[in-house]
């Protein structure tokens, strides 16, 4: 496409006296849209200098030299950037977003993200989550190519900004316009504009999480880890013992000392052990081949594993992300970190931290600032209600309505009488029943249904065909969201996000595999994918709600849909009605048929 400025020289003005802000700004307020984005040493506002800051037209980059300049004082740039009424352009603008209102105290309005844009038009198509970067989406779009190795220098920063470090800043902000007036026609036509708005505006929600952060108790996470440790060396001891006998070894050393028979953590050496010595014949040492063995050596291996496996998530490497500044954890999150919409999680992944239990309660060492409290709420049975209101399945309608779903689903399918304590009578039958629930959602069939609840192939489907004559609108509207997927090539949620999927040609050899696999995900996708929707509009009414009051506090981070707000301790017992009254109004944009529940917690950790 002909671009209006010339790649290989481009316009820009840069700006190293104060005099001259205003005429530059005077020009860009003239704009309707404007591209920002900024350079800095590193990519932790707490830690790295700003050095520059671009402001673009399509014709020209005005380039403010940040270390010079006194742009914190300056009203007039600031407004700029925060009026709403100017569309501004940026390429993950998370990142400026942040940089900005930490050492500049401005807060970007009315954002387009172009990584966004694609992320929502390419969803489910490969390569097209997380970061996307300005390199690829110039090839794409501009066909051309964006050097980006500039972008090394102004890390190694000496003192002196070269014009070839102006040219690649300028061009970051000029190449923004051509993407942008293409992404705007393909979100238009593909009836996509509201989503993007969506996550336009919980750009500025994830932006303020990530810099605000959240506290960890250092000590206390330590003190689990110790005790997680104490636990494991005693299993590594009981394996050892429990295989010496197979072993021409003492098991003394020089010293006294005990001396392991083999490598607990040696692949080669347990299938020795396993095959040879123990005579059980397995494929391998996973823990799905191991839970199918009864053998006391089987068993303690894999309560090794399991706390082996929490020490190496959770130990020291999560305290080292801990802020040298700030003292807080300050998380990375992805937006569009999934195809159906949903947040990702990572440095540290917070989605990874198990729910509390009696030997590792780490969701309680999140805990607020002094002075503050935590107010935590999430959507009860979303999933379900979800599923309900989508295939308009009057029974199911009435399971969510009325009862605990999962216990007036079992009551049903293994013909018991629902009561109040079903759960307590028949906690079997209701575990089956919830995991028939939500296997659904994930396009589960009777096999995999059969090894979960522990019964035969068969028994699987007989509990599938009777769960779907109980439910008969579950079943058709599974079937025709699978079907649509396949013919189409796409699924959407009822607030219209997209996600695609390569169909695969007739004449390949995994073409039924493939297809399945495309029937699941579809059939997941308005579920999840409308979870994602809802909690996303729920950040960014509670933003908003936070302001409006005037209440001291901030979202400090979400899990899937859950929310958790830090807020001054005198305000906080208000604040968590009105953050249930956001949520609900945020779920009751889009699922009508069922009443949206969340309860509100208020306390000194993330998980009472």
């Amino acid at each position: 496409m002909e671009l209006k400025f010339d790649p290989k020289n481009p316009k820009y003005q840069y700006i190293t006296e104060d005099s001259e802000i205003e005429n530059s700004l005077e020009k860009l307020e003239k704009e309707s849209i404007i591209a920002i984005d900024l350079e800095s040493t590193g990519f932790d506002p707490y830690t790295s200098k700003v050095l520059l800051i671009q402001l673009g037209t399509p014709e020209i980059s005005y380039i403010f030299d940040a270390r010079v300049l006194h742009l914190k004082e300056n009203e007039r740039f600031k407004a700029l950037m925060e009026n709403p009424k100017t569309i501004k352009l940026m390429q993950n603008g998370k990142f400026d977003y942040g940089f900005l209102k930490y050492h500049f105290g401005i807060e970007i309005a009315n954002i387009f993200d172009v990584m966004l844009a694609e992320g929502i038009l390419t969803a489910g198509l490969k390569g097209s989550m997380g970061l996307i970067s300005l390199r690829n989406l110039v090839s794409q779009y501009l066909e051309t190519d964006l050097e980006k190795e500039t972008r090394k220098t102004f890390e190694n920063y000496t003192g002196k900004i070269t014009e070839q470090q102006l040219i690649y800043s300028a061009l970051d902000t000029l190449m923004l316009f051509p993407i942008f007036e293409q992404q705007v026609e393909k979100l238009k036509n593909e009836q996509l504009v509201n989503i993007a708005k969506l996550e336009f505006a919980v750009t500025r929600v994830v932006a303020e999480m990530e810099l605000r952060g959240i506290f960890i108790n250092v000590s206390r996470w330590r003190d689990i880890i110790a005790s997680l440790k104490e636990k494991r060396n005693k299993y590594a001891y009981d394996f050892q013992e429990s295989i010496r006998q197979y072993y021409a070894t003492n098991g003394i050393d020089l010293f006294g000392n005990s001396v392991d028979a083999i490598n607990i953590n040696s692949q080669v050496q347990l299938m020795d052990l396993f095959n040879n010595r123990l005579g059980l014949d397995v494929p391998s040492t996973g823990d799905n081949i191991l839970a199918t063995i009864e053998h006391p050596v089987a068993k303690i291996l894999r309560d090794y594993r399991g706390y082996e496996k929490l020490i190496s998530a959770f130990g020291e490497s999560l305290l080292e992300k801990v802020n040298k500044v700030t003292g807080r954890l300050h998380p990375d999150f992805i937006q569009l970190g999934a195809a159906t919409g949903r947040f990702s999680c990572q440095n540290p992944n917070l989605q990874q931290i198990p729910r509390n239990s009696e030997e590792a309660p780490f969701r309680e060492c999140f805990i607020p600032a002094p002075g503050y409290k935590l107010v935590v709420t999430d959507y009860s049975s979303m999933e379900m209600r979800i599923l309900a209101d989508v295939s308009g399945d009057q029974k199911l309608i009435q399971a969510v309505n009325d009862s605990d779903v999962h216990s007036f689903t079992a009551a049903l399918m293994f013909n018991k009488e629902y009561s109040a304590d079903f759960k307590k009578k028949y906690p079997d039958l209701r575990q089956a029943a919830k995991i028939i629930n939500f296997g659904l959602m994930y396009g589960m069939g009777p096999g995999s249904l059969a090894r979960q609840i522990g019964v035969t192939p068969e028994v699987g489907k007989e509990y599938l065909d009777k769960y779907f004559k109980i439910f008969p609108h579950v079943r058709s509207f599974l079937d025709t969201v699978a079907k649509n997927a396949v013919s189409k090539g796409w699924s959407k949620t009822p607030a219209g996000r997209k996600r695609w999927y390569n169909i695969p040609d007739k004449s390949e050899p995994d073409y039924n595999r493939r297809i399945s696999q495309i029937q699941r995900e579809a059939k997941n996708h308005p579920i999840q994918g409308t979870n994602a929707d809802v909690t996303k509009y729920a950040l960014v009414f509670m933003k908003d709600r936070l302001k409006k009051e005037g209440v001291d506090g901030f979202v400090t981070h979400t899990v899937h849909d859950e929310v958790v707000c830090e807020v001054r301790e005198d305000q906080a017992q208000d604040w968590s009605l009105l953050q249930q009254e956001e949520m609900i109004r945020a779920g009751e944009l889009i699922i009508k048929k069922v009443p949206v529940k969340s309860e509100p917690f208020v306390g000194d950790v993330w998980e009472h």
